[in-house]
């Protein structure tokens, strides 16, 4: 092989704890010779050594969620955090809501389930690379769902309501609890969502308010009347 044929290729990781689905997957995809397989592994912390140590980093990875440690959700953020460009596609046996949205929230490009032909995957790969967003049609439906869920339409005889900052509807409840001094843990709870999506949301309050510390969040929000 040369170097320009393996330059052309879309490199792919796998993060699967199922030891005999991730030798199955690996071989499968080894039939297809637009995809080079870079690394397959059974947990979030391999994954990350793997990408610390890479000479040449995956373009997609398959991320299962239910990962022994760190989850798939957790592991998609933190990989997120240190390689943005990167692509990741949920894949797993579950079509639950909050998984789903958690999955969004923390920069998942897509998602499978695992029941997809091995064609549908290997094309979600090559699509998610040029930049569209594959998603099992059941998946897809629930998406919608979500979508309409959070988009109610608003009465247009209303005046339309100054959101402060911009933020949304979720990142001002949070903005709310972190006002009253409570700890991402705490504030979980309360909202009841992941550690992780609360941090991912109070990341984007910081940059949408411009401060860089829960103190500047609260002053400024202190200051446009938020409690």
């Amino acid at each position: 092989m040369t170097k320009k044929e393996t330059r052309n290729k879309i490199r792919v990781a796998i993060v699967e704890d199922h030891g005999i689905f991730r030798k199955r997957l690996s071989e499968l995809l080894s039939f297809y010779n637009e995809l080079e397989l870079v690394f397959a592994v059974e947990n979030g912390e391999l994954c990350q050594k793997y990408l610390d140590k890479a000479e040449e980093l995956p373009h997609v990875i398959l991320m299962d969620i239910e990962l022994p440690g760190i989850s798939g959700i957790e592991t998609t953020f933190r990989v997120k955090e240190k390689y943005p460009e990167m692509d990741i596609i949920m894949f797993t046996v579950f079509e639950d809501d909050e998984r789903i949205f958690e999955s969004i929230q923390v920069g998942a490009t897509g998602y499978l389930l695992k029941d997809e032909p091995i064609e549908h995957v290997v094309q979600s790969i090559k699509d998610v690379v040029e930049g569209g967003s594959p998603i099992s049609p059941s998946i897809a439906r629930k998406v919608m769902d979500l979508i309409a869920t959070i988009k109610k339409p608003k009465n247009r005889d209303k005046t339309p309501e100054v959101v402060p900052f911009d933020l949304t509807p979720a990142e001002l409840r949070i903005l709310e609890q972190v006002i009253t001094g409570k700890t991402n843990n705490e504030i979980a709870e309360e909202v009841f969502l992941s550690p992780w999506t609360v941090k991912t949301h109070i990341k984007n309050i910081y940059k949408k308010m411009q401060v860089n510390s829960r103190a500047g969040a609260v002053r400024k929000a202190l200051k446009r009347d938020i409690k």
